[in-house]
């Protein structure tokens, strides 16, 4: 597989007027075999940014009104603002009539020198040092050999024992290193299996609204991912995830409501 294959597997084709043609392939499916909802974010993110023409999102909301297919869709974008700092638009991901997702999102240059963190990325030792879950009960295929992952313990539901402690840290990057770009972070925030798998009871989930806060490209290197589920109501939860990169910078983070399948 080339080094680009998320390059090429985000990128949409202009028909004109707004719209796009985007493939979406199952090199990035869930364990149940459709497209991972943070794949089809950055994808979204991507053609949307092309349009409005910025590459440099800031906060990106994502609802999704129907599970996706591998296949062809068409997204149609539009500028809702076009300020001298912030631009802002919307886009529709679209199959076979049916709309799949919906996209609002800014984007905007930072600039200032002004900085305050308040948290601190997750203690993990070393990433030479972590589990690589493959061949420990991560499944093959799909989204999991797109992105190379290393914990310090393996979850327990990958062994079939939930541990009832619905959070974790892991380190995260592209395969093979590639260099991480805004709409990757955001899909990166949705690249994991859910924390709330931990619980008991629980055998997926699927998600139903993701935000993310975008703050900067990380600097070369592992990121280091706290993913967290403190509320569970009915058959619904909450999963937020931090981002962290080499440095001990916060460089994305979001939260989602997802349904309990």
């Amino acid at each position: 597989m080339t080094d680009d294959v998320y390059d090429i597997d985000t990128a949409s084709s202009a028909l004109g007027d707004g719209v796009r043609h985007l493939d979406l392939t199952d090199r990035w499916n869930t364990p149940l075999g459709r497209p991972n909802g943070g794949y089809i974010l950055a994808a979204m993110l991507r053609g949307l940014g092309d349009e409005i023409g910025s590459d440099s999102p800031l906060v990106a909301a994502i609802t999704y009104d129907r599970a996706p297919s591998v296949g062809p869709g068409t997204l149609t974008c539009r500028t809702r603002h076009a300020g001298r700092r912030i631009r802002s638009g919307e886009a529709t991901l679209m199959q076979d009539d049916r709309t799949i997702a919906q996209l609002s999102a800014s984007f905007g240059e930072r600039s200032g020198d002004r900085h305050l963190e308040r948290g601190a990325p997750p203690e993990l030792p070393p990433a030479e040092s972590c589990v690589d879950p493959r061949g420990h009960g991560l499944p093959p295929g799909g989204i999991f050999d797109r992105v190379d992952y290393r914990l310090s313990d393996v979850p327990g539901f990958f062994m079939g024992s939930p541990s009832g402690e619905s959070e974790y840290a892991l380190y995260m990057q592209l395969r093979d290193g590639r260099p991480i770009d805004r709409p990757a972070l955001a899909f990166l925030c949705d690249a994991f299996a859910p924390p709330a798998l931990e619980l008991e009871g629980v055998s997926n989930s699927m998600t139903i609204q993701l935000t993310t806060h975008l703050y900067d490209v990380p600097a070369p290197g592992w990121l280091a991912a706290r993913f967290t589920t403190r509320h569970v109501t009915g058959e619904f939860h909450d999963e937020d995830c931090e981002l962290w990169d080499s440095t001990g910078r916060l460089v994305a983070q979001s939260r989602q409501l997802a349904l309990l399948v």
